[in-house]
């Protein structure tokens, strides 16, 4: 029988996290904290905002821009953006702290997850990527790439957090690739702590169609998804399984919808 505790124990952190790190740009702390606000409550969490500035080549300047910059002074203001946002969390009953660090962002992240023990990031996506570009190159994507622990990433249009954090209904994009059974069953634990609805979802190529057996590839993959769903997920929520053919990217946003 297939039952959520073998998972190792520490896991559970992840579907319930002690502690979230806010990766900040600043810029994206309008829509980034109501959503970090709700997890945190959610889970009886506490907060870091963290703003790292990246090495001075890192950072493109133009033309006219002065060619040398001031780290002490770009802490300064950083941390005076981020400190009122702190304090206000605080005022809200959620413990919150800030971290500005210097050097590469999903280094800085790496680091700080393991000295906190930190069972979540939430970065922002920004609205100048298209969903597209972000897979393949943005910042929050290395985040994705390094980190050790989920990664919560926020677009600026996503629809404002409940005030509970609660999601009625999760997406879980199943790669089928090394390392898919563990997250799934991530995926299952926050639905089980949430009661929320749960879709196992995996893209196939648009070349199946090509071949005589697409069918069986089709249904093959809905059994093998179907195997990572624990016998009495029933009893918590409604749990089901789908396969789409076609763009990965594509595809995850209209089975969302």
């Amino acid at each position: 029988m297939k039952t959520l505790e073998h998972v190792v124990p520490s896991k559970r952190l992840f579907a319930v996290p002690d502690k979230i790190l806010v990766a900040t740009d600043l810029a994206d702390l309008d829509y980034l904290l109501p959503h970090a606000i709700a997890q945190a409550r959610a889970s009886g969490g506490a907060l870091t905002l963290v703003h790292v500035i990246p090495p001075g080549e890192a950072i493109p300047l133009d033309a006219s821009a002065i060619p040398y910059l001031d780290v002490a002074d770009m802490k300064k203001e950083a941390a005076a953006i981020l400190e009122p946002a702190a304090v206000k969390i605080r005022d809200s009953g959620i413990p919150c702290d800030v971290s500005v660090l210097q050097g590469y962002p999903k280094e800085q992240l790496v680091t700080l997850v393991r000295e906190t023990h930190a069972g979540r990031i939430i970065a922002g996506t920004h609205g100048r990527r298209s969903l597209k570009r972000f897979f393949l190159g943005s910042v929050a994507h290395e985040i994705l790439r390094t980190a050790e622990v989920p990664v919560c990433t926020i677009g600026p249009h996503a629809h404002q957090a409940s005030a509970f954090g609660a999601p009625r209904a999760i997406l879980h994009p199943v790669s089928l690739c090394s390392g898919y059974e563990e997250s799934a069953r991530i995926a299952m634990e926050i639905a089980e702590f949430y009661r929320a609805g749960i879709t196992l979802l995996h893209v196939l190529s648009r070349n199946v169609q090509t071949q005589p057996d697409a069918d069986r590839v089709v249904e093959w993959t809905k059994a093998e998804l179907r195997r990572i769903v624990p016998d009495e997920a029933s009893l918590w929520t409604n749990a089901t399984v789908q396969v789409e053919i076609g763009d990965v990217v594509e595809e995850v946003l209209n089975v969302s919808a």
